[in-house]
């Protein structure tokens, strides 16, 4: 966005997509992001797509600003629980709590209704490392993985759950959205960013280089987990070394506090 230092600290518009991987945010991102007017969204909380480690905080808000705006002077930022997590421990700040202080911001919480896809799509990306259908070699398709399939399952839980949790905290208005609903008619979605970062809803269709990635696997792959989920326990298979999301620790999380992590 290439603004100058007082037009970044100045008092922007800015949209927060909260959400989980694979829950078509990439998609939805790719239409508005292809407006030209309503940010850049991506996961800017992620350094390989920041470009740089930010050594404050202050660096990073200002890093992710620039790199989600565009010229209008609006930008989006999409993020994940973990993104959350990371920047508290990283430089104990709450990154959206600080840019709802600092910016006049919007809120969209995404969500997934068919988990177990979602789940299949996540254990999918992460044992190829493709989590984008432009990425060389997208279609690869790895090994059937049940414990890892229910270890993305619980996941995507537990972050839908937390973002559920911490918008009530905050007690701040937001838009709700499934992706199934948004998949024959995308508008909404974008017409929600517009409103929210004031800006005209562009006309006509919205241009995306990306795919539908679910394919004839997926199914199989539904089909075989819900087999094995019949005779198997899911217990076995719980995520490794995630903080329970119960009230004790999102409590310490809004304190500033250190999180418990479960131990292996």
């Amino acid at each position: 966005m290439n603004l100058s230092n007082n037009e970044q600290w100045g008092h922007m518009k800015g949209v927060a997509i909260l959400t989980e991987a694979r829950s078509g945010s990439e998609w939805l991102g790719s239409l508005t992001n292809s407006t030209g007017t309503l940010g850049n969204s991506a996961e800017w909380l992620d350094t390989i797509n920041l470009g740089f480690k930010p050594k404050s905080f202050d660096e990073l808000l200002s890093a992710v600003i620039d790199r989600g705006g565009t010229a209008n002077g609006r930008f989006a930022v999409k993020l994940f629980p973990r993104h959350l997590h990371w920047s508290q421990a990283k430089y104990g700040a709450d990154f959206l709590a600080e840019c709802v202080s600092r910016h006049d911001m919007g809120l969209v919480l995404l969500e997934r209704r068919d988990r177990l896809r979602q789940a299949i799509s996540h254990c999918r990306a992460k044992a190829t490392g493709h989590w984008k259908s432009t990425m060389i070699g997208a279609d690869l398709v790895p090994q059937y993985d049940f414990a890892g399939i229910c270890q993305a399952y619980f996941l995507i839980e537990q972050s839908y759950a937390f973002w559920e949790a911490y918008l009530r905290i905050i007690n701040l208005p937001y838009d709700h959205f499934f992706y199934e609903d948004l998949l024959d008619d995308p508008r909404p979605y974008v017409e929600s960013m517009a409103r929210q970062l004031s800006v005209e809803m562009p006309d006509g269709e919205f241009k995306t280089n990306l795919r539908l990635q679910r394919d004839t696997y997926t199914e199989d792959w539904v089909e075989r987990f819900q087999n094995d989920a019949r005779s198997t326990s899911p217990l076995a298979h719980l995520p490794e070394n995630v903080a329970p999301r119960n009230i004790d620790n999102l409590a310490r999380f809004l304190l500033k506090k250190q999180m418990r992590i479960s131990q292996a």
